[in-house]
């Protein structure tokens, strides 16, 4: 009897331990959260570790099968990846085994088709002048039909991207060097690197118009400064009245896109405080004087920008 008593003890004092541990389990439609688990693009589990600080992500398909699995170390307001991230399409093929640093990219990341073939193979390293930034290095590339364009970091590679720009140069010791040329439905660029370093650029607009520039991704920024778009929502933010009836604090997460002409389009909020708030930050965005758009190779582009606006009260 007192063996029983025991045992019982004993796996109560387990389970309360499991119990314990935290557990947030949400579902995505189109990369947002959505409160219909019976029409949802994946499920998302996070789930706390014995580490401290260090989280376990899964992502799965509605049929079960999983579109992702790795260790974070941040996932409010944010996911923030630590070490390694693999990845699946529906069919269950692992797509991508890539690595991650305080969420950004380093290491071996290797990239697969979905037939599971080899794509890529980067390596990222952090530049020694700047910590902050990573240098990639293409060690391996193959295009759809198996040819090996990128070998041992060397070789030649002409492409699109999804936004319809065409690129062309070479690759040294996996960086770019000498001449790339590019076009778009913009015009077309000319930049010069040195073992990946880039060191000039030109670019030129379909109207004739020439740009010359010292980087080759700016990005957008209002026109007097952060902090100054940051005073223009202290300023002009009025918390509604019904959020102020209800005690409604904390901060609201936005992601929008400033667009070529430097307004501000397509908010996305990562959090919802209800009462009127979402409504009264986009009437505010909408308000907002326009910004300097970001640019790429010397022409202007659409650029996702993330804030946060700090409830006021009154």
């Amino acid at each position: 009897m007192k063996k029983y008593i025991l045992l019982v003890i004993a796996t109560t004092l387990l389970l309360s331990s499991y119990a314990q541990k935290q557990t947030v389990v949400s579902y995505f439609k189109k990369d947002t959260i959505t409160v219909n688990k019976d029409d949802y693009d994946y499920k998302r589990i996070i789930e706390e570790t014995d580490t401290p600080s260090i989280y376990r992500l899964f992502e799965f398909y509605p049929d079960n099968k999983a579109k992702t699995s790795a260790s974070i170390s941040k996932f409010d307001p944010y996911i923030v990846y630590e070490g390694l991230c693999l990845s699946y399409n529906k069919q269950g093929v692992l797509v991508s085994k890539i690595n991650f640093k305080n969420g950004k990219l380093s290491g071996e990341c290797i990239y697969y088709y979905d037939n599971g073939k080899l794509q890529n193979l980067f390596v990222y390293d952090e530049l020694a002048n700047n910590p902050d930034k990573q240098q990639r290095k293409w060690v391996t590339g193959i295009d759809s039909l198996g040819n090996q364009f990128i070998k041992d970091g060397n070789g030649t590679y002409k492409g699109t991207d999804k936004e319809g720009l065409t690129e062309e140069g070479n690759y040294l010791d996996g960086y770019k060097n000498g001449i790339w040329k590019g076009t778009s439905d913009k015009g077309s660029y000319e930049e010069i690197y040195e073992n990946g370093i880039f060191k000039s650029g030109r670019s030129t607009l379909k109207n004739g118009k020439q740009i010359k520039y010292r980087e080759i991704d700016q990005k957008p920024e209002f026109k007097k400064g952060i902090a100054e778009f940051y005073q223009y929502l202290n300023w002009n933010y009025k918390l509604p009245q019904e959020a102020e009836e209800n005690g409604v604090r904390g901060r609201l997460y936005i992601t929008f896109v400033v667009e070529k002409d430097g307004s501000l389009t397509n908010y996305e909020f990562k959090n919802n405080l209800g009462y009127g708030t979402q409504e009264e930050a986009e009437r505010v965005l909408n308000s907002c004087p326009k910004w300097i758009p970001g640019m790429q190779h010397g022409i202007p582009v659409r650029v996702k920008y993330t804030i946060n606006i700090n409830l006021p009260t009154r």
